[in-house]
């Protein structure tokens, strides 16, 4: 209505102005035309007026006639359709133009009607689409989020801006409200009572910083941690630390990178378990054992005293002989009733669960000194050569302890400047941190050690004795010259070697492609021949087949793990002729050829070499046409395996990544992931043999109908085409 306003305003306004345009002409044209002294003349001007303007005011209203009829039969509905298009295309597709008027706009309104109708049908597909892979997408979310709730530890999956980005229930468990609510009170000062409410308003979920929920200190360390691993290309990675929730139970963390294809950081993994009770059963073994050492102690030494009497006086009476033979059976029966009732228990060694990892006392010397500076002002000073002694403890909860007891002796003896110096022992490493001033008696040691472990804006739930207990590490004073005015702190800890480490954390590369291209020549297979190339593709027998390998240099050594096949016969893929084996590379499989196809050392240890199977595999592929998605590479370990298997494989061989280059010549993207998800085919056990070989298959069945539509119906014009493409020219 607006518009219809504006149009009519607009119309007035130019009749008006016509109309005054007109008058004013007249006017003129009289005013210049007339001489006073002529009357005549005056008075035919005076009759010719009355008639030009009776003409004028028609054409004018004539004039406004047409223009209100071209703005009611064009403008007004042209602007009208404008909107209707634009509620088309942007709200209701189903919605049709059903406007007449003139010149031509009839017409116009039934092409935009006709387009309408395809751009309905064009998004009810796409939506249907999206609809299905959404469906698939959901399942596969499904299924993901069930492993992850099966999984007995919390998991909590990173960003690199530290936001959180997956979680399982554990996690939730962990950190949820119900943990908050049920936080003793006693547990939290009084001054931290408004951080508690603001804790209580957190909740567990995609998006939030890991901050919310650990340590902010902790994090930065940590990943500080794993960054120096990573430059310094260790094979463990992975950071641990000790936090607790919001019921106070004691959660042992494991933080691992997630890497790029590149190797660029790109978020962390970390693993939470709970060690509360673990620990407190450990401490109770701990001291089981202690009480036991103590009562078996007990019986051996009367026995001994017992023994060292009747040899130092063997003359002594009958009586007294009797007397210390019964004290020796009945200790040394004691003794073998305390052993069987409570040897079980006591004797077993204790597991540690508290986090530890192996570094080099000068490793964590340098951190400590960065952070003395950095935090408390401290000078700490030493020399450590390449050959540092190695203790394996949890860094952080070691690093804060120390930095506690330098912090106290800083207050307490007023010394900024500190030597530090190690001494290696059989099995422990000796380490002193010497000051010039006051020493610290051990009385003051201990009450320390009794203290909540707080430093500056860092804290631990734990006081230093536990976490020292846990590492198995003793610090009490020392002063090695009395007549110097020199104190000295000396720390007991156990010596780690290197070859001990029995398991590492490495980090997560996400995977990549395999090269797309490999120097193998597709196109000379000796088993093809004319006659052949003139069959029909839909009327060829194929094997579809792919390898999963130890690496990804057939000339540097990689060998084949797992070949995995299946028959296409009469366009139909027979999913009940299948060949899928592991096959033993008598060579360790990296870690990271394992993280992408899954296939490890232990798997592949009791199986077949390439030797015993790859004859039965060309006997599979008989008659038949191999197909392979990026051949070459496939064809190349086959190759490098002719050798020593006296196998060879002369079939013609057709890529599907290469017909996709025919198909599609327009997309850059030829991945088996990409083709698949152009092709409708449906992504599943990806990078194992068989689940990629079953894809392949599927894909290589779509693109003979597409190549079909492009003229392409024989083996020989596929192979032709193929070699026309881009990607057929590469070398590498």
């Amino acid at each position: 209505m607006k518009n219809k306003n504006k149009i009519w305003w607009a119309l007035s306004i130019a009749i008006s102005l016509a109309a005054l345009l007109g008058l004013t002409l007249v006017l003129l044209f009289w005013h210049q035309s007339v001489n006073e002294s002529d009357a005549v003349i005056k008075d035919g001007i005076w009759f010719f007026t009355g008639y030009a303007l009776v003409i004028c005011l028609t054409l004018i209203a004539l004039f406004g006639f047409l223009l209100a009829r071209i703005f009611w039969r064009l403008i007004i509905p042209l602007s009208k359709v404008s909107e209707e298009i634009a509620l088309i295309y942007a709200a209701n597709p189903n919605h049709r133009i059903r406007i007449g008027g003139t010149f031509g706009l009839g017409g116009l309104v039934q092409q935009i009607n006709s387009a309408a109708e395809k751009y309905e049908t064009l998004e009810k597909s796409v939506f249907k689409r999206v609809q299905v892979a959404k469906a698939e997408l959901e399942e596969e979310k499904n299924i993901l989020a069930a492993i992850m709730a099966e999984l007995p530890d919390a998991v909590l999956i990173c960003n690199k801006e530290s936001r959180i980005i997956l979680y399982n229930s554990q996690a939730k468990r962990f950190f949820s409200e119900k943990g908050i609510a049920g936080r003793p009170a006693a547990s939290t000062p009084k001054k931290d009572s408004v951080a508690t409410e603001n804790h209580a308003r957190v909740h567990l979920g995609i998006g939030r910083p890991i901050s919310d929920f650990v340590e902010e200190n902790i994090i930065q360390y940590a990943l500080a941690e794993i960054h120096q691993r990573l430059n310094k290309n260790e094979e463990n990675v992975s950071s641990n630390f000790v936090i607790t929730d919001f019921a106070n139970r004691l959660l042992r963390a494991e933080a691992s990178p997630i890497l790029s294809p590149q190797r660029e950081f790109s978020g962390f993994v970390i693993i939470f378990n709970e060690i509360t009770q673990d620990l407190r059963a450990e401490a109770l073994s701990g001291f089981l054992l202690q009480s036991f050492q103590q009562k078996i102690r007990h019986s051996v030494a009367s026995i001994k005293a017992a023994v060292e009497f009747i040899r130092d006086y063997p003359d002594v009476s009958e009586p007294k002989q009797l007397d210390l033979m019964e004290i020796i059976h009945t200790e040394s029966q004691s003794l073998e009733q305390l052993i069987k009732r409570e040897g079980n228990q006591t004797l077993r060694q204790p597991h540690n669960h508290w986090p530890t990892m192996p570094i080099a006392i000068g490793d964590l010397l340098v951190a400590l000194q960065n952070k003395a500076s950095e935090k408390l002002d401290i000078d700490l000073i030493f020399g450590c050569d390449s050959t540092a002694p190695w203790i394996k403890v949890d860094t952080y909860a070691i690093i804060m302890v120390l930095l506690f007891f330098l912090q106290k002796i800083s207050a307490e003896a007023g010394s900024k400047q500190y030597k530090c110096q190690y001494l290696q022992a059989k099995d422990f490493i000796f380490v002193d941190f010497m000051w010039s001033g006051k020493p610290i008696k051990i009385e003051k040691i201990r009450q320390w050690e009794s203290m909540q472990l707080v430093f500056l804006d860092e804290h631990m739930p734990l006081h230093p004795k536990d976490i020292l207990e846990h590492h198995g590490i003793e610090i009490w004073p020392y002063q090695e010259h009395q007549g110097e005015r020199r104190a000295s702190l000396r720390l007991h800890i156990p010596v780690f070697r290197p070859q001990e480490q029995k398991a590492v954390r490495r980090a997560s590369v996400l995977p990549e492609s395999r090269p797309e291209f490999y120097a193998f020549d597709l196109f000379n297979q000796p088993g093809q021949s004319p006659n052949l190339d003139g069959h029909l593709l839909k009327d060829l027998a194929y094997t579809v087949f792919d390898t999963e390998t130890t690496g990804l240099d057939p000339s540097a050594g990689d060998e084949i793990v797992s070949i995995g096949a299946l028959r296409i016969i009469n366009a139909r893929i027979l999913t009940e002729e299948t060949f899928d084996r592991l096959i033993n590379p008598l060579r360790r499989i990296p870690t990271s050829a394992t993280q992408i196809h899954g296939i490890t050392n232990n798997m592949v240890r009791n199986q077949p070499s390439i030797d015993a199977v790859l004859p039965d595999f060309l006997k599979f592929t008989e008659d038949t046409v191999l197909v392979a998605h990026n051949a070459a590479f496939d064809m190349r370990m086959l190759q490098m395996c002719e050798e020593k298997t006296g196998v060879k494989f002369i079939q013609p061989v057709l890529d599907t990544l290469l017909l996709s280059a025919v198909a599609h010549s327009a997309n850059d993207d030829h991945t088996l992931s990409a083709i698949a998800g152009r092709l409708g085919v449906t992504v599943a056990g990806r990078h194992t043999a068989m689940g990629d070989a079953l894809m392949t298959a599927n894909i290589f069945l779509k693109l003979i109908s597409l190549l079909s539509d492009m003229g392409i119906h024989t083996l020989g014009e596929a192979r032709e085409a193929s070699q026309q493409t881009y990607y057929a020219r590469l070398k590498f």
